[in-house]
């Protein structure tokens, strides 16, 4: 899967938070999994390339996956956290996205 395709997806599982059930949190880490596995490719991939362009390229798309990652890490932890809170049955959305719990 391209870095674009796995980037749309992450876009959406992000932007779909609402109602994020066990299913969804599986998806949105699968995804996150994805990229991590893509972003060490690329890293082995940088040693063995000496054109300057071609290392700047890989070093751009490394910089763009760690960036795209952790923006789903905070959206997935923040799930985690509500899910479980949920469950607890304490109020909720007093730990989901954009709160400072």
């Amino acid at each position: 899967m391209t870095n674009a395709r796995l980037f749309d997806k992450l876009r959406t599982l992000i932007e779909d938070t609402r109602d994020a059930d066990k299913k969804h949190i599986k998806k949105l880490r699968k995804v996150l999994r994805k990229l991590k596995e893509r972003q060490n490719e690329l890293r082995d991939k940088l040693g063995d390339v000496d054109n300057p362009s071609e290392r700047r390229k890989i070093e751009q798309e490394i910089a763009v996956i760690s960036l795209q990652r952790g923006k789903g890490v905070e959206v997935y932890r923040q799930l985690k956290a509500a899910r479980k809170n949920r469950k607890e049955g304490k109020l909720p959305g007093t730990a989901g996205p954009g709160s400072d719990t």
